[in-house]
C-alpha cells in the first residue's frame, strides 16, 4: 500500500507523520504548480470548485509517481466538498486509473468512534498503534500552526524581504524530519524567536483579518499566497481558520457555539461551508479593532456567496472595511494585486484620518 492525499497548507507534513508512524509508505504529491491545476481544469466540470481541481490535480500527480490508494476526507451539510471524494473517484477511473480511494468522514464529536474506524482502515495497526502515531502528528499540527500564526505577524516588519519567510521554511522543514514530540514543540518556538530577531517591529502597523472558505485560507496557492502579499505590503495578517481549528471543530462541535454568538444577529444557522464562521470570525475581529476584512472563496461557492451579501451590511453597521475575492483558475495576478493594493491604501488613509482627528 502507497498512500497520498491532496495538499492543503502544512497538511501533508500532518498526514505523512500519522501514516509513516503506523508504518505506512506515504507519496506525498508534488508542490502544486500551474501543472496540477491545468491537470485538475482539463478532467473536472467547468464550474467545479477550485479546491476541487486542485486535489484532483494533487492525486493524479501522486498516482503517477506510483501511488495505489488515496486518502480523502467526506464532509456533511449542503457543501459540494462532502461529494469531492465521490466525484473524484470516477473521474480518476475514466481517466484509466484504479486506485483504492478511501474517504474518511469527520468524526462529529465522535472521536472514539473515529479512531476505531481509522484502525479498521487499516488490518494489522491497534488502537495503541494509533494513538502513538497521533500524538506525533497532533503535536506537528498544533506548533506548525503556532509558527504560521507568527510568521503571518513578524513577516510585515522583516529588516529583509524574504528573510522571515526562508526561516519559517527552514524550521518547517526541520519539523517535518523529526518525530520527537518534545524536539517539535522546542524547533517550533524556536523558530519563531529566530523569525522574530530579523524583524523592526513598528506600532503602526495595518492589522487585516482574512476570512472565508477554509481550503483557501489553508492553502497558500489557491489564494495566490495572499497572506505573503499583504505581509510584504506591511500588514499583518490574522487567518481566522487553521488546520487546528477544522479538527477541533469535528472533534469538539461545542466550540462553534462562540462562532454562532458572533455572527448573530446576521447568520441564525449555519448554511454549509464555512459560511457561519466568515461571519462570526469578521464579527469578532471587527470588535477586536482590526483595520479591515478580507473574504476569499473559490468562484461558484455558494455559502460563501451568501457570507458576501452580509459582510456588505455588517461592513456599514460595524465601520470596518470589507473586500470579498473569489479565486479560480482564470483569476489573474495583476487585477487581484492592484485590488489589494487599493484596499490596502484605502485603509492607510482611513488611518491617517483617524489620527488626525484624535
Amino acid at each position: 500500500m502507497k498512500l497520498t492525499y491532496p495538499h492543503m497548507g502544512n497538511l501533508d507534513i500532518i498526514l505523512k507523520a500519522f501514516f509513516e508512524g503506523m508504518g505506512k509508505e506515504v507519496v506525498v504529491p508534488p508542490p502544486i504548480t500551474e501543472k496540477t491545476l491545468s491537470i485538475g481544469v482539463r478532467n473536472c466540470p467547468e464550474f467545479a470548485c477550485l479546491p476541487l481541481k486542485i486535489t484532483l490535480g494533487n492525486f493524479i500527480e501522486a498516482l503517477d509517481k506510483g501511488a495505489d490508494t488515496i486518502i480523502m476526507l467526506g464532509g456533511f451539510g449542503p457543501c459540494r466538498f462532502g461529494y469531492y471524494g465521490q466525484v473524484q473517484r470516477e473521474i480518476v477511473r475514466d481517466m484509466g486509473y484504479n486506485p483504492k480511494i478511501v474517504i474518511v468522514e469527520p468524526p462529529h464529536g465522535d472521536l472514539k468512534g473515529f479512531i476505531k474506524n481509522v484502525v479498521s482502515l487499516f488490518p494489522g495497526m491497534t488502537l495503541k498503534d494509533v494513538i502513538k502515531a497521533g500524538k506525533v502528528a497532533w503535536q506537528k499540527m498544533v506548533y506548525l500552526d503556532k509558527m504560521e500564526k507568527a510568521l503571518l505577524v513578524l513577516r510585515a516588519h522583516e529588516s529583509r524581504k524574504g528573510i522571515v519567510t526562508q526561516k519559517y521554511n527552514e524550521y518547517r522543514n526541520y519539523i517535518d524530519r523529526t518525530s520527537d514530540v518534545r524536539e517539535i514543540k522546542r524547533l517550533s518556538l524556536e523558530g519563531i524567536r529566530e523569525m522574530k530577531s530579523l524583524t523592526k517591529l513598528v506600532d503602526t502597523t495595518l492589522r487585516i483579518a482574512v476570512v472565508g472558505e477554509i481550503y483557501l485560507l489553508v492553502e497558500p496557492f489557491a489564494s495566490q499566497d495572499i497572506f505573503r502579499e499583504l505581509n510584504e505590503q506591511g500588514v499583518e495578517v490574522k487567518k481566522t481558520e487553521y488546520i487546528t481549528d477544522v479538527v477541533f471543530s469535528c472533534i469538539m462541535p461545542w466550540r462553534l457555539s462562540k462562532i454562532k454568538r458572533a455572527a448573530n444577529p446576521y447568520l441564525n444557522q449555519v448554511i454549509g461551508g464555512h459560511a457561519i464562521y466568515t461571519i462570526g470570525n469578521t464579527r469578532i475581529c471587527a470588535d477586536d479593532g482590526y483595520d479591515g476584512v478580507i473574504q476569499i472563496f473559490p468562484f461558484t461557492c455558494t455559502p460563501e456567496v451568501v457570507s458576501k451579501a452580509i459582510l456588505n451590511k455588517m461592513s456599514k453597521d460595524l465601520d470596518i472595511p470589507v473586500m470579498s475575492l473569489s479565486f479560480d483558475e482564470n483569476t489573474g495576478q495583476a487585477g487581484y494585486r492592484t485590488r489589494i493594493e487599493a484596499f490596502v491604501d484605502l485603509l492607510m488613509r482611513r488611518r491617517g484620518m483617524d489620527l488626525v482627528n484624535v
